[in-house]
């Protein structure tokens, strides 16, 4: 098995000058320098992460004019495609991963964006198999979770109206810009409407499921591609776990519960049950990193609220009744009762 290994690398490694080669030739020097640039940065070479300045390089293409980023991700997307090989897919995922974290929310309109937002599935990987032997057939488990968690992740940003992976979401610094920004996310929260939070929650609640359901290899961590890629999916943890929480919390206010329907109240208890859910398998992911900010809690007092609300049938919440005799008000069980609708018409 060890010289069938060797023997794999030593085929992927002509591959990859073949193919550094055949770009050379390119009468199109621009399209020649960026797809160098990613064959370099997506080898063969079993099991080994690309070097730092290899993916910079990447990064610098990906980062720049909206043309040369195009170039850059649709390069990778094509090599996605067509390789066959976990280490050059695992790579490939990696390094459009980056690019998501580091680009700018503004550039939405980036060919990655768009593309995702024609539907679920844009990668095309759930059945991405590399068979070479069994420690293959593992990785390849990981390409085909790597894959689906980034297309899920951009789907959640179409619904959030915002790149989720994106360095001006993710920045904990305490600046005045991300103050401001802070700022000004919480107060359209605030303004938004609780069935808006709830779709936006509920598309939320399917990335941390998407997540926390990581290959059972999890010993496959030692290795460096695999760290690596944990690693970057740990910045996109922590950024949904805080977009979780500033929804979780304003639908869980006192106002907003009391003004809820059973439904609604059902669809919420629902969500925090399957966030929970997650909770084992995303602590055995990220050996419980980024699990400081108090959702659990949240998640537990709100689930105790609502709870509360389904079994006394609302008598601590109330609706008024417009034109009700100086402002009648009636119990949450009975805003639908014919005495309701008479009281109103």
């Amino acid at each position: 098995m060890g010289q069938r290994k060797k023997l794999r690398d030593i085929v992927g490694a002509m591959k990859d000058r073949g193919s550094l080669v055949k770009a050379s030739l390119s009468r199109k020097p621009a399209a020649s320098a960026t797809r160098a640039t990613v064959l370099r940065a997506t080898t063969h070479k079993s099991a080994a992460a690309p070097s730092e300045h290899r993916v910079a390089a990447v990064l610098s293409l990906g980062l720049g004019s909206g043309l040369t980023a195009s170039a850059c991700i649709r390069c990778l997307a094509g090599r996605l495609g067509r390789t066959r090989n976990a280490f050059v897919a695992l790579k490939c995922l990696f390094a459009l991963h980056s690019i998501m974290i580091h680009r700018s929310s503004r550039d939405e309109n980036l060919c990655l964006y768009s593309l995702c937002f024609e539907g679920k599935g844009f990668l095309n990987l759930p059945k991405f198999n590399d068979d070479f032997d069994e420690e293959a057939m593992e990785y390849s488990s990981w390409v085909r979770w790597y894959a689906a968690l980034l297309e899920q992740s951009l789907i959640a940003s179409r619904a959030l109206g915002y790149v989720l992976s994106s360095s001006s979401s993710s920045s904990s610094s305490s600046s005045s810009c991300s103050q401001l920004t802070r700022e000004y996310k919480r107060e359209n929260l605030r303004a938004a409407a609780s069935s808006d939070l709830m779709r936006e929650l509920e598309v939320l609640v399917t990335s941390l499921e998407q997540v926390s359901d990581a290959p059972g290899s999890l010993h496959l961590q030692r290795n460096d591609l695999v760290y690596g890629v944990v690693r970057s999916v740990c910045q996109d943890y922590r950024m949904i776990r805080r977009e979780v929480f500033s929804r979780v919390e304003e639908l869980g206010g006192d106002e907003r519960l009391g003004s809820s329907s059973p439904g609604h109240l059902t669809r919420l208890l629902t969500a925090l049950e399957r966030v929970e859910d997650c909770r084992e398998k995303l602590a055995l992911l990220f050996v419980n990193k980024a699990n400081a900010d108090g959702l659990w809690d949240l998640i537990a007092r709100t689930k105790t609220k609502i709870r509360g609300l389904m079994r006394d049938g609302g008598r601590s919440s109330t609706a008024a009744i417009p034109g009700g005799g100086g402002g009648a008000w009636l119990p949450w069980r009975d805003r639908f009762s014919a005495y309701a609708f008479t009281a109103v018409w």
